[in-house]
């Protein structure tokens, strides 16, 4: 092993309870009950996409640039102030830093909010960069994105290990010929038996993996 990509959220910090309910509590918070199929009618949408949508189909009096901001604000607080590492993430980041690993992060998530978030929770050193798709004009189902990274670093996708939550992502990386590192995460336990199939290695937590076996 010679790096060592990470996606961000669900797999460093603790966010996806965030994402996956953003929409019902924004509804929520301005008096509206949202309805069951909400969730699966946004999953594929940008934030700014799903504020069109909600304006319309909801029928909101603000425009889809102010339900935006609002959204927008929320994350900005828990970026910049709430979220934390998941258990033993730091213990993991110490013990690469040690043996010398190359390391970055390659997410969807905003710039912004990003290099936000690893700022508060003091570990952006870490990393030799941030990559993200805006970044790039990528997205992580594409296997492009992840030999991106890989270039960056300046290593073989053989030496290389992804440490990811999500499947489409741990497919792509397949795809490229990266090492997968399956971590646990409650947003994605629909697709638990076939993360199990693809990842190399499935842990629940960082506590479990050990890293001098990589």
């Amino acid at each position: 092993m010679k790096a060592a990509i990470f996606d961000l959220d669900g797999t460093l910090i603790d966010s996806m309870w965030l994402w996956r309910d953003l929409a019902n509590n924004y509804l929520l918070s301005i008096g509206i009950e949202p309805p069951e199929d909400l969730r699966e009618s946004l999953k594929e949408l940008s934030i700014l996409e799903a504020s069109f949508y909600m304006k319309d189909r909801f029928n909101l009096k603000k425009s889809p640039e102010e339900i935006n901001e609002e959204i927008e604000a929320i994350l900005t607080d828990y970026y910049g102030n709430k979220f934390q590492l998941k258990p033993y993430v730091l213990e993991i980041l110490n013990s690469l830093r040690e043996k010398k690993i190359k390391m970055c992060v390659a997410t969807a998530t905003a710039d912004r909010l990003a290099f936000s978030v690893l700022n508060n929770l003091g570990i952006k050193d870490y990393f030799e960069f941030i990559q993200t798709c805006n970044s790039t004009g990528l997205g992580k189902s594409d296997p492009k994105f992840f030999k991106t990274a890989v270039d960056r670093l300046e290593v073989e996708p053989k030496d290389t290990w992804v440490w990811e939550d999500t499947l489409h992502c741990m497919i792509a990386a397949k795809e490229y010929g990266l090492n997968v590192i399956g971590i646990k995460d409650d947003s994605a336990l629909m697709d638990l038996d076939e993360i199990k199939k693809t990842a190399d290695i499935f842990i629940d937590d960082f506590r479990k993996l050990e890293v001098e076996n990589l």
